[in-house]
Formats: structure tokens, C-alpha cells, sequence
């Protein structure tokens, strides 16, 4: 067929370029193809592109005798990939997915469907797709789980009238909405397929909708060719190519922007990063699919995953602000005709998780991929010295490598400063998004799927000391060089694993701690500024140790405070330990972990009762920083003046003296008590109010 047959219809005058482009890629890609259609892009699509090959069918009689076996004792299975929509973050659609597990090892989706179409099993192949998603999709209605399914078409079997009809058939007795069920056909299926305009008219009377799969710029549409269709899918080979080849993205504008002239919807399959998807929801795509989104699903794994992908569509950033609006104004004890708010389970904004042990799923797979399985990412092994570490496949090697020198960094620090190594290994799992944090929470750890969404609204990292385990979530963690993040968390591992899964510790000295051990990593760590800071809120009230005990109380009071808990509890924690001494601090974890409460072994090293400490607290920090005091530390500018002290919003009177000059002006205090300027190294300064 001609290049003119081929586009049916001349692009608008925006698009001619790209056209012309696109009519010269379709003519060399006419040269590679094969003189009858291939079926490559069908039934069943690899989900990783690399296992695809464009090799002959490989027929071997075995072969297609055990694929006739298969579909009879029913051995084949699918999974299932989500389709998000990129406007909201819902999951609104699956794929379907064939797999076939042959004699233990995988059958390459490829060679599969080669095999049924050289031994004439396509069309009974495909039936038995078209009803095991039929099946699937019954038994989610019934539990409440409302989706729809995408079902790949080989193209062949649409000549088949027994084939169309039974589908017909099997659509009209479900009574369903139009566009439940979208059958993904390829461009070439839509040209040399006999009759399948035909075919498509019928199964669109029964309720079906349509996708043009694996769009190139060589498959640009025109009206005529489009007819009947309602969405168009980017094809994986151009989505990956966005970020880093120029005329990759703009062949993939030309394609959306032809579509949705069009009326066309468009999904952008082949999503594995965050830059891909930002990437892709600017061009205009309305839908995003891909390992980013989430591997393809055992069936029993979708309903968890589509509940936590509309938690944090719906619920992850809004809900984390409703809670904090909900106890800030229990925190600020503002009047309200309700009651509080019960706060039940672990919330967001603590980092140490005391969950249940969830039995370990056997499996002959090796430990990465067993991994992979219950976290529902792709995970690898990175080399670490102290830690067995893995890492979502989506993070860069360079990531993985900083992930690994941090880990090792931190471990072996915590280990020399509290004179006591890991007794196991810590497991560290790192991964790249907060939807994929979530999902590994609920799968490996079997949190519930709606704190599992909000602590990956809100946390860069999390501890289970019962498994010996810490999780970080990368989206939420600065870009910095020292991911300090992870000796947060690793503080958290070895300080509960001193004391054991069944100690309690008070969330302040919990927090505090980590917190403490995580500031010594900044460059940038102003100890002047965090005592202000924590003066400045217990001077008005707040802050109150004995009032950050419990996990719940901290999650209440740290939403209060705006997140500064953090700063009090480090703050305490510091003045705690250079009140026993760092070695009497590891003697209390360690007396701790005999069976001692918390408190009785703090009374026992530091000769007070620990509600005396908490009391006496905020008069130990003001001996030490209440003063009007300045502290210099080097800086970029040369020097760094912080003066703390002084009553917030204060008039103060700043001199500044250098080797040849003298400035003096009068500032004002910030809300915490304190002014801080930059000058040149060898100036000196004075404040006074």
C-alpha cells in the first residue's frame, strides 16, 4: 500500500513537517518489514522492552503441543499493568498481559504468540485472553473494584467472524458501560487485516473502544485512518527516547498534537522515570503507562495498588494536610464543638514503625527477585560493606553508587560512636517515587494502605526495627550530596536494635536522636539557630517534652509546630547526652535493652528522674544560648555572624569593623530572637540592642 493510502488524509499545515518526516521513517521502516504482517505488537506485550525480538517465530512441534496443553489446563495467566491518568493520578484502567511459565522458565510474549499464529492456535488464544480479562473483571466488580481492562489484539484473529462473535456475545452479556473493555489493535493490524473495519463496527455496538497501539511517527494518522479509534498509544521505543533525543520529542508533540486534533485520547506507554512522566503530561499526554506507574500486577494485587495510587491522588498531599490542620488545632487548644480527632495506628512524620513480622513468601526465585515480587518494583542488588542494600531499577548507577558510600559512610560512624556494631545486617531498601515507597510499605512490610500513603506524602525515610530493616523514599529527600537521610534512619536501626523490638523509648529522645546524629552531616548545621529556635517555642508555650512522649503526641505536636519538633527533640537529646556523656547515653540504651523502662535507666546514669529533665530542660537550654551571644563560623562570604538572645522582632544595633572601614546600623531580630550577616573574613562584629 502507498505512502499516500498509508496517511489517508493530509495533516493540518502545522503538522506537515513532521509529517514529511514521519512519511520518510515509514518508507525505511517499509524496507524492515516483513512481506506478511507481524504480529509482535499483539496479544501479549513484553513489559520489558529488552525481552523483545524481531527474530523469525521459532516452530517447533513441543512447543506448540505444550501451548495446546496450556490453554487446556488453563496454565497461562495475565497480569495486569495500571494506566494512570496523568491529570488526576487515578488509576482508571489496566492492561492485560500474557504470560506462560513453560516448564519452569518464561516463554518470551513474542515467541508465544509467534508459535500460536504459525500452529493456527491465535484465534483460540486469543478467546482465551478476551475471557480470563472478562473473568478478572467480574470478580473485581464484585468486590467493589471498579476498572477497566485493555486487551491487545494480534490483528489475525479479527478475520475470524467465530472469534468476533463469540466476543460480542461474551460483551453483550455483561451489560457494561461503553468503554470498559479497550482492544489495543496496531497500525499495520488497522491496514492488512481483511474486513476489520467490519469487525470493529461490531465490537463497538457491543460496548468496546479501541486504542491504536505502538504509534511511531511513522504511523501518523490521518482522519480517515483513525476512524473508529479513540486513543492512540505512544509507542515505548519513542516515550524512551523523550529526555534525551530532540527528535524524539518533537515527533512526539507532532503525534499529540495530530490526535487530539483528532479527538483522540493519547497514552504515553513506556514510562520509567519521573523526568518521562513530567515530560510526557506536558506534551499533553492524558494517560501514562509504564514501570514509573507500576510494574504489571498479579490480579490479587491490583485492588491494594489502585487503593493506594487514589489515596495519594486524592489523599496523599490533601489528606497529610487535613491531618495537620486537624491537630494543629488540637495543638493550639482552639475551642471546636467536636471532640478531637482519634488518632489510631502509625502516622506520617515519625520515622520508626514498630509493625507486626509478616510471614516471608517462599519462593525458588533468588532474593532480588523475590524482592522485586513483594515490592511490585523492579529492585536491584547494590554492593554495600554493611548493609544489604537495594535499590529501585529506575535510580541512576551514579544515584545507586552515593546510595551505597552513604550507607557504608554512616554505618560504620554509628558504629565506632556507640561502641557497638549491627548484630545483622541492616536491610536498606531504596525507592525512587512516593508511589513505589507506598506500594513497597504495604507489599514487603504489610502496612496499611492508607498510612503507607500518607508516610509517603511525608516522610523521606522510615525504620521497622522488627525487621532490621529501613526504607527511603528518594522523591521526598533533598538533593544533596550527603543524603543524610539514611544515618537518620540508620540511628533509628541501630539505637532499637540496643534495646530491643519490645523497648519504648519516648518519641523525643526517638526522633530526637536520629535527628541529632543527621544534623552532624550538614555543612550548613547552625547549632545557634536550632537553640533559638526551640527557645523561641517554649518561651511561647510549646515544645513541651513531657508532651512529645508517645508517637501519637508526637504526630500532634509536630503538626502544631510546623514540623520543629524535630528541632526541640534534637535539641534535648543533645543537651541529655552532654549531661551523662555520650558513653552514659549508650549505657541507657544498653540498660534499656536488659528489660529496664527507658525512664528508670536515664535516673540510674543520669542520678535525676527523666520528668525532672523534661522539666528542667528549657532552663539548662536558656543557661546555655539565652544570652545575647554571637557565633562565627566560616562561610562562602568569608564569615557568618548568628547573634541569638534577643527578644523576637527586637531592634538591635550591628557593627561591623574591618581593616579599613566601620559600618554600624540598626536591624531587627527575626521571630526566634536572632540576626545573622555575612562579611568578608578578617571584619569583626558587634551587636547590642
Amino acid at each position: 500500500m502507498g505512502r499516500g493510502a498509508r496517511r489517508c488524509l493530509p495533516a493540518s499545515p502545522r503538522h506537515r513537517a513532521a509529517g514529511a518526516r514521519g512519511a520518510a521513517t515509514a518508507d525505511r521502516d517499509r524496507v524492515k518489514r516483513a512481506p506478511r504482517p507481524r504480529v509482535v505488537e499483539t496479544l501479549a506485550r513484553a513489559d520489558r522492552p529488552e525481552r523483545w525480538t524481531a527474530s523469525a517465530p521459532v516452530k517447533t512441534r513441543r512447543l506448540g503441543a505444550d501451548l495446546a496443553r496450556a490453554l487446556t489446563r488453563n496454565e497461562l495467566l495475565l497480569r495486569y499493568q495500571p494506566i494512570v491518568d496523568l491529570r488526576s493520578g487515578e488509576c482508571r484502567r489496566v492492561e492485560a498481559l500474557l504470560r506462560w511459565r513453560r516448564r519452569g522458565a518464561s516463554v518470551a510474549p513474542a515467541e508465544l504468540i509467534a508459535v500460536a499464529q504459525d500452529t493456527g492456535q491465535i484465534g483460540a488464544l486469543s478467546r482465551w485472553v478476551i475471557a480470563e480479562a472478562v473473568r478478572q473483571w467480574i470478580a473485581w466488580r464484585e468486590r467493589g473494584l471498579v476498572l477497566g481492562i485493555a486487551v491487545n489484539v494480534a490483528g489475525p484473529e479479527l478475520a475470524d467472524p467465530g472469534v468476533v462473535g463469540d466476543t460480542v456475545k461474551t460483551l453483550g452479556a455483561l451489560h457494561i458501560q461503553p468503554g470498559v473493555f479497550t482492544f489495543d489493535i496496531s497500525p499495520a493490524a488497522l491496514l492488512t487485516v481483511p474486513d476489520v473495519r467490519g469487525a470493529l463496527s461490531r465490537l463497538a455496538a457491543a460496548g468496546a473502544r479501541f486504542a491504536l497501539d505502538g504509534v511511531s511517527p511513522a504511523d501518523m494518522p490521518g482522519r480517515t485512518f483513525a476512524r473508529g479509534i479513540d486513543e492512540l498509544k505512544l509507542s515505548r521505543s519513542l516515550v524512551r527516547r523523550l529526555t534525551t533525543e530532540p527528535a524524539a520529542l518533537h515527533d512526539a508533540r507532532a503525534l499529540v498534537e495530530i490526535a487530539h486534533d483528532l479527538s483522540l485520547s493519547v497514552v504515553a506507554v513506556g514510562v520509567e522515570d519521573a523526568a518521562t512522566r513530567d515530560l510526557v503530561a506536558k506534551l499533553g499526554c492524558e494517560f501514562a503507562q509504564g514501570h514509573w506507574v507500576s510494574r504489571p500486577l498479579a490480579a490479587r494485587s491490583v485492588a491494594p495498588w489502585q487503593r493506594l495510587a487514589v489515596g495519594l491522588a486524592f489523599g496523599g498531599a490533601l489528606a497529610l494536610a487535613t491531618h495537620m490542620g486537624a491537630t494543629r488545632a488540637a495543638g493550639s487548644g482552639a475551642g471546636s464543638a467536636s471532640a478531637p480527632r482519634q488518632l489510631t495506628g502509625f502516622l506520617p512524620t515519625i520515622c520508626s514503625l514498630d509493625l507486626p513480622l509478616a510471614r516471608a513468601r517462599t519462593s525458588e526465585a533468588s532474593a532480588v527477585e523475590q524482592i522485586s515480587e513483594r515490592a511490585g518494583r523492579d529492585m536491584v542488588a547494590v554492593r554495600a560493606a554493611r548493609a544489604d542494600l537495594f535499590v529501585e531499577a529506575t535510580v541512576t548507577g551514579t544515584d545507586r553508587t552515593r546510595i551505597a558510600r552513604a550507607v557504608d559512610r554512616d554505618a560504620e560512624q554509628l558504629e565506632r560512636d556507640y561502641g557497638r556494631s549491627f548484630a545483622r545486617r541492616p536491610a536498606v531498601y531504596v525507592f525512587a517515587t512516593r508511589i513505589s515507597f507506598a506500594t513497597g510499605l504495604q507489599r514487603l512490610f504489610g502496612a496499611r494502605a492508607t498510612d503507607a500513603g500518607l508516610l509517603a506524602a511525608a516522610n523521606g525515610g522510615v525504620t521497622l526495627p522488627r525487621y532490621g530493616a529501613v526504607a527511603i523514599n528518594l522523591e521526598n529527600v533533598p538533593a544533596d550530596r550527603d543524603l543524610a537521610i539514611v544515618r537518620h534512619e540508620l540511628t533509628h536501626a541501630l539505637a532499637h536494635e540496643i534495646v530491643g523490638p519490645d523497648a519504648t523509648l519516648p518519641a523525643w529522645f526517638d526522633e530526637g536522636l536520629a535527628t541529632l546524629e543527621e544534623r552532624t552531616l550538614r555543612v550548613d548545621d547552625d547549632a545557634t539557630r536550632d537553640a533559638a529556635i526551640t527557645l523561641t517555642l517554649l518561651a511561647g508555650g510549646r515544645g513541651d517534652l513531657a508532651a512529645l512522649g508517645s508517637p501519637t503526641q508526637w504526630v500532634t505536636q509536630n503538626a502544631a509546630l510546623d514540623g520543629k519538633a524535630y528541632t526541640v527533640a534534637a535539641e534535648a537529646t543533645r543537651v541529655l547526652r552532654e549531661r551523662v556523656t555520650a558513653e552514659g547515653l549508650v549505657r541507657i540504651l544498653e540498660e534499656t535493652g536488659r528489660g529496664t523502662a527507658f525512664a528508670t535507666a536515664y535516673a540510674n546514669v543520669g542520678g535525676e528522674a527523666l520528668a525532672d529533665f523534661e522539666r528542667a530542660f528549657p532552663a539548662r537550654l536558656s543557661s546555655q544560648y539565652g544570652q545575647a551571644r554571637i557565633v562565627v563560623r566560616p562561610s562562602a562570604e568569608g564569615v557568618r555572624w548568628s547573634a541569638s538572645g534577643f527578644a523576637p522582632g527586637a531592634a538591635v544595633t550591628v557593627a561591623i569593623e574591618g581593616a579599613a572601614y566601620r559600618v554600624e546600623y540598626t536591624a531587627t531580630a527575626d521571630r526566634y530572637g536572632m540576626y545573622a550577616t555575612g562579611r568578608g573574613g578578617r571584619a569583626t562584629a558587634s551587636v547590642r540592642v
